[in-house]
């Protein structure tokens, strides 16, 4: 992988996934939150995978998910301009802009350059409002305001194969209307892991990996605790920004 100098603006700072990728990020405004590390973790992933992801924002999704699997190539789609900017800057610095391509583009009317049907995983981290127990609430781009749960899917089903996957993560307050969404368009959700912040309290965020024409047949998996007793983050966190190359959680 050919490594070429990063173009930042004087509101931006970059930030170092591992030894080998970075991502920039504006100073102030949205951020990349943990529910994109912990999604990036979650997602199975398979050689050569032809993946897509929705709402990509600083693209930080994409490269953590070529940080575990290099044979991957991945379309990556942002509305908001500036945002697809910083994006395509991310992976040109990276050297990586031939495999990780970003387009700037409205998934409610998916650009021509991706193709329908053709695609093996889509990943989305929607844009529903922070669910974080250790951070401010997340604030969104005001142009992505009038994206819906139902366009999400219905995007995610336009672009996937037959038996495709896609994954996302949701408020487990308002999981009930996920599962309904998913099913009214062919999906079947297959895993579902609870993300909760720490023992003894219920989950706020759902981890949901559904398949395009599958089968009914639902695996729970266990709760994802993110601190301990003491309010430390716990050693499976910990482990998770380890394989996603990042050094600390956010």
């Amino acid at each position: 992988m050919g490594v070429s100098t990063f173009s930042l603006l004087p509101d931006e700072s970059l930030e170092k996934l591992n030894d080998q990728l970075s991502v920039i990020q504006p100073l102030r405004g949205y951020r990349f939150s943990m529910d994109a590390v912990l999604l990036s973790h979650f997602v199975r992933l398979k050689k050569h995978d032809r993946a897509a992801d929705l709402g990509t924002g600083c693209g930080v999704i994409p490269l953590l998910l070529y940080a575990r699997e290099s044979t991957v190539t991945i379309d990556a789609l942002e509305l908001d301009e500036a945002s697809a900017d910083r994006a395509r800057r991310s992976m040109a610095g990276n050297g990586l802009s031939e495999v990780i391509r970003v387009h700037q583009g409205d998934l409610k009317n998916l650009p021509e350059a991706l193709p329908r049907g053709s695609f093996d995983l889509v990943v989305c981290n929607p844009p529903y409002g922070s669910t974080s127990p250790t951070g401010p609430d997340r604030v969104l781009p005001t142009t992505q305001a009038g994206c819906t749960l139902e366009d999400v899917v219905r995007a995610a089903k336009a672009l996937l194969r037959f038996s495709g996957r896609f994954a996302l993560c949701w408020p487990a307050a308002r999981l009930q209307k996920a599962m309904t969404v998913l099913s009214q368009y062919s999906f079947s959700v297959k895993r579902l892991r609870p993300v909760c912040a720490k023992q003894g309290k219920g989950p706020y965020l759902c981890l949901i990996e559904a398949v395009f024409g599958g089968r009914p047949g639902l695996a729970f998996e266990p709760s994802l605790l993110v601190m301990d007793e003491e309010g430390r983050y716990t050693d499976e966190i910990l482990t998770i920004y380890g394989d996603n190359g990042k050094e600390n959680p956010i």
